[in-house]
């Protein structure tokens, strides 16, 4: 048994409304409820644990809903979640539970048994947060606003709601909204029919014969974002299913008093331990107080006249309102401000992945640099006291990291380095002109060669300020100093040995994954190993098979696989679906380095701060979403069946690429179309890495075994 959540009890006192009734509205959309919606409440694709990455279904049930409520004459605004404020209940046991039913799944999948692996599958939770960047960009692509709220969603859509000018008419969300007084919130709208779904704050009390704060106080105990569910009811829940009706009466037998609730039972070992009365009184002094942006911009709590002094108790510790602006627009991720204000790095293992010591390593350790140029390069923007922050890492696992606190004064200085670039004008319209692509790494790379444009992107005089205006000035300087910090380009603007193999990489596929991989291989990822870290047993027959075809299909893990949006239904492979988690580590890694780098010379005034393409300009980064370990899957099950055969030939390829004969099971990994152009994609990220590992001077561990995997793969291509 155990407690349910007010949401799935209220979703059985759902009204319907036809659409046409909203036409020409603004729904104000709770993004982490919408993705939940459409990746967990959704079982289309019930296998994307099993994969990682994006799901293949994510982009047309997205454009399906834009279209279908522009049809309908309904405007959306999405609102995402922005920094964790104070006590933020975490999702620890959900999460927790969705690894064990990943494990269940695996289980299952490894002794054949394929309904109960889908099944397993299909309860996992899907993190909605690891998605909310690629949702921002399809929501970019197709010309839908959005905004990121200060720290909670559901508070900054109840004050757009309440707007005396109707900025929005109805929000989306969760029934949390009640606690912030929306009266009535859509939970979903059905395409069928043409209607809407909607919960009524008043239709609930009704039902439960409960006033507002009774309720309130009901969904506080119950648990919510602000709390954790109260103990006595989780202790009921070992018996029965437990809910907001008990949590009512429970409230009804203490003369409403949470207080008094508590008081009773203060011998309570756990009502004790998490000092729930304690708690109770921030999550209402939280919700009442809640901070959020208003509609000329001004972050500040909700009743402000009435706001005690210490807000930041209970919500957060105050930054910058510039650096909010910037959150607002999604420049910038809430990680690495959170990990300021909150001094810890929270680390955790992503379901299905193998707990293994070279993830451990990845993540825990060699990562740790990357965070720490990050928060020096925001800290330095900002004032003394961030400056002067420590910043202790805490991971999933029980380990001393003592050694890895990132003390950001003590961090290499990076303001004073950075600032010399200021490449603008004519100087800006060589280097986009030497790219074809959309990619503005290789042409930053290639500009560089000529040792006179390099020395001319040393500024050491004043120039006009802001010295960078247009969005191509500002992206350019951005991957220029990333470039600098990420070591490819010196002090003296030159490229360094591994600015040469990027760029050698990137010759051959210029592709946001092949820097990703470049970053990889500097880390010595790409070995012959499982991605578990155990090696190819000597004694293996297929010893040399397996190593090349462990090598080969991890970086084909960087690609994506050719796909219909539809469930995935072919082989899984639970070390290349680890492997596919540490591409996402070192992707969202670069992510928020990039960011912060942008952010910084905004808030440096390097950068132009009136202007209106801010979304254009952010969706000019890269490293924005993932691509799962399907390509990874591709290319080892077509290694794996030519290498079945005595002879590799031409028609022998052609047959399995074709699903021809005895190979037309393979079809279920073609895709909407052929699986060649999944392979080719995985071959030309290959081509990128070999080409890199023979760059001289980069004295990459692996290259011997780099040059020997590529003549065996040659042939079989």
């Amino acid at each position: 048994m155990s407690v349910q959540r007010f949401d799935v009890w209220a979703s059985k006192h759902v009204e319907h409304c036809q659409l046409h009734m909203l036409k020409d509205a603004v729904i104000g959309v709770d993004a982490s409820y919408y993705l939940n919606l459409r990746l967990n409440a959704n079982n289309e694709e019930p296998l994307k644990h099993a994969l990682g990455g994006q799901p293949f279904t994510f982009k047309r049930m997205v454009e399906e809903d834009i279209t279908f409520l522009r049809q309908n004459g309904i405007t959306l605004i999405f609102v995402f979640d922005g920094l964790d404020y104070v006590n933020k209940n975490l999702r620890t046991s959900q999460l927790a539970a969705s690894r064990r039913v990943q494990d269940d799944a695996w289980h299952a999948y490894l002794n054949g048994d394929s309904k109960r692996t889908v099944t397993d599958f299909g309860k996992a939770t899907y993190d909605v947060d690891t998605t909310a960047r690629a949702l921002q960009k399809l929501l970019a692509e197709n010309n839908v606003e959005y905004m990121v709220a200060p720290y909670s969603a559901t508070a900054q859509l109840s004050y757009l709601l309440a707007l005396e000018d109707q900025f929005i008419d109805a929000v989306m969300g969760s029934t949390e909204c009640f606690l912030f007084g929306v009266d009535r919130v859509v939970t979903d709208f059905n395409k069928n029919d043409s209607t809407l779904g909607l919960v009524s704050r008043a239709t609930c009390e009704g039902i439960l014969k409960a006033d507002k704060d009774l309720l309130r106080d009901a969904q506080i105990l119950l648990g919510t974002s602000f709390t954790p569910t109260f103990p006595i009811l989780e202790a009921m829940a070992t018996t029965k299913l437990t809910g907001i009706v008990d949590a009512v009466a429970l409230l009804k037998g203490f003369g409403n008093s949470v207080i008094q609730l508590c008081n009773y039972h203060r011998e309570n070992a756990l009502v004790q331990n998490l000092k729930y009365a304690d708690r109770y009184k921030k999550a209402i002094m939280t919700i009442r107080h809640h901070v959020v942006m208003d509609k000329t911009g001004v972050v500040a709590p909700l009743h402000f006249e009435e706001a005690p002094g210490d807000v930041h108790a209970f919500v957060g510790q105050r930054l910058p309102e510039e650096l909010f602006f910037y959150l607002s627009k999604g420049m910038l991720a809430p990680e690495i401000p959170n990990w300021l204000t909150s001094g810890e790095i929270v680390l955790s293992l992503p379901g299905g992945v193998l707990d293994s010591e070279p993830y451990r390593r990845l993540v825990i350790e060699l990562l740790n640099p990357f965070r720490s140029e990050a928060l020096k390069i925001l800290a330095e923007s900002l004032n003394y006291y961030y400056q002067s922050r420590v910043i202790k890492v805490t991971p999933w696992v029980n380990q001393d990291t003592s050694n890895l606190t990132i003390e950001i004064r003590y961090a290499p200085a990076m303001k004073q380095k950075l600032a010399q670039w200021k490449v603008r004008g004519a100087h800006i319209e060589s280097v986009v002109g030497k790219g074809e692509d959309a990619s503005l790494f290789l042409p930053c790379l290639r500009s560089l060669k000529d040792s006179g444009f390099a020395k001319e992107t040393i500024t050491k005089d004043k120039v006009e300020h802001p010295a960078l205006r247009t969005a191509d000035e500002v992206v350019v300087n951005a991957i220029f100093r990333y470039l600098q910090v990420r070591g490819y380009v010196d002090d003296q603007h030159n490229l360094t040995t591994w600015g040469k193999a990027l760029e050698a990489a990137l010759e051959v596929a210029d592709e946001e994954y092949t820097i990703v991989g470049i970053e990889m291989l500097r880390m010595g990822l790409f070995t012959g190993n499982f991605a578990s870290g155990d090696p190819v047993s000597k004694t293996d027959k297929d010893h040399d098979r397996k190593v090349n075809t462990n090598l080969i299909s991890k970086i084909a893990c960087l690609s994506r696989i050719q796909h219909k949006s539809m469930g995935f239904v072919g082989p899984l492979d639970r070390q290349l679906l680890t492997f596919a988690w540490k591409i996402t580590a070192v992707r969202t890694t670069l992510r928020d380095l990039l960011e912060t780098i942008l952010t910084s010379m905004f808030l440096n005034g390097d950068a132009n701060r009136d202007r209106e393409d801010w979304i254009a300009l952010i969706q000019k980064l890269p490293f924005a979403s993932d691509n799962g370990s399907g390509n990874g899957i591709a290319v080892k099950t077509y290694l794996d069946a030519v290498s079945e055969e005595p002879e590799v030939t031409e028609a022998l390829k052609t047959s399995i690429k074709q699903q021809e004969g005895k190979y037309n099971w393979f079809a279920q990994l073609r895709g909407s179309g052929t699986l060649t152009k999944s392979l080719d994609r995985a071959w030309k990220i290959w081509d990128a890495v070999y080409a890199a590992t023979q760059v001289p001077g980069t004295d990459v561990k692996e290259a011997k075994l780099f040059s020997e995997v590529n003549e065996w793969l040659t042939p079989r291509r």
